[in-house]
Order: C-alpha cells, then structure tokens, then sequence
C-alpha cells in the first residue's frame, strides 16, 4: 500500500502537471482502471478517462502555463483514498479544489479532481490545521 508521503508526492505532481502544462504526466498520473471523475470549475462533470484527459488537452492547447499554488487544508488518508483538500491560486484566482487518489498497480492514481469557484478568503487565514506547506508550481 502506497504512503502518506507518496500520496503527497502524487498531489504535488499534479501540480506540476498542471502548471507546466505537461499532458504526458497528466495522462500518467490519472488512474486507467479505476472509476475517474473530474469537474472543472463552471463545467459539467467528466464520467470517464477519455473525456478528462481529452479535457486536459483542450486546456494545455490554451496557451502557456499557469502559475498555481495549492493551499492544502487537509490532506489524510481514509481507507485506501488519499484525499486533498484545499484551496488553489490559479493565476492568481482562488479556487477551492479536492483531489482523490487511490491505489493502482503500487501506485497513487488520481480518481478525482474538482475544482470551483469560491467568495476570496483572507489567505493569511486561510493556512492548514495541520501546519502543512503550499505547494507552489
């Protein structure tokens, strides 16, 4: 069973996915097998691997990449899911975002990505319980 650690490490690497517009690594990181779900902010949901990835294509084909930052407020294991809470800074817009990530072949998958619009929050406030890190991409 994969670890905390690398669980944070497959969250990081969606990041950097994202923000180096990278869909090679998009395509790796996203479960093949599993159920996968997706809802980008203002879009209907993506029910299969096709058509989130295809989702990621037209997005990367939009230009260079954005800045992102990713505020973790919580990030805990349930079972075999790892599941990653929290908020994102896209080009300097405040996203609230959870991740999911499930075992396949030894290794964390994403199952899950939703992301959508929130009222700003105070940032300085916004900081994890836990004390974790933004990641920054």
């Amino acid at each position: 069973m994969p670890t905390q650690h690398q669980f944070e490490l497959a969250n990081q690497l969606f990041y950097q996915s994202f923000a180096r517009a990278d869909f090679d690594a998009m395509r790796r990181l996203w479960a093949a097998r599993l159920p996968v779900f997706c809802l980008h902010p203002g879009a209907m949901p993506l029910l299969n691997r096709a058509d989130i990835l295809n989702s990621w294509r037209q997005i990367f084909m939009h230009g260079h990449p954005a800045e992102i930052t990713f505020l973790p407020q919580q990030m805990t294991l349930v079972g075999g899911v790892g599941i990653a809470c929290g908020l994102e800074l896209v080009s300097g817009a405040q996203v609230a975002c959870t991740n999911l990530f499930a075992e396949e072949d030894g290794e964390w998958r994403m199952i899950h990505h939703q992301g959508g619009p929130v009222i700003p929050v105070d940032l300085r406030r916004a900081a994890p319980a836990d004390g974790g890190n933004a990641t920054r991409h």
